[in-house]
């Protein structure tokens, strides 16, 4: 069963991105974080095979949260959110091995769809 770890400093979005996976996605476990060092944490428990998140949050930001990441797990997908969307962020996130870049104001389904491919479920 794929584990998907959401990081976001946003408690509500966190919620709402877990209740978008949970419609009948194929994912089934879930581990929350609320910024990138709780997330580098949660990550040496249990690794996910997907990871998602913000760009923005305090402390540690999502390109650098992703760069670690790496370090724990070398061929983890990881997935950017951010509401402030540019082609320079994009370029960033790509070249620190980030596998796809998704707007906060778009429709998320793409993102889930993303996942399930990233993660090979049917």
């Amino acid at each position: 069963m794929p584990v998907v770890l959401i990081v976001d400093d946003d408690r509500a979005f966190r919620t709402a991105l877990r209740t978008l996976f949970e419609q009948g996605s194929g994912f089934d476990a879930f581990v929350e974080a609320a910024n990138g060092l709780e997330a580098l944490e949660k990550t040496k428990q249990q690794l996910p095979n997907l990871a998602v998140v913000d760009y923005f949050m305090p402390g540690m930001n999502g390109l650098r949260l992703a760069r670690e990441l790496k370090t724990l797990e070398p061929s983890l997908p990881i997935f950017l959110l951010t509401a402030d969307y540019d082609v320079r962020i994009e370029n960033d996130a790509l070249s620190c091995g980030i596998t796809a870049v998704f707007s906060k104001l778009d429709d998320l389904s793409a993102l889930v769809a993303n996942a399930r491919a990233v993660c090979g479920i049917e």
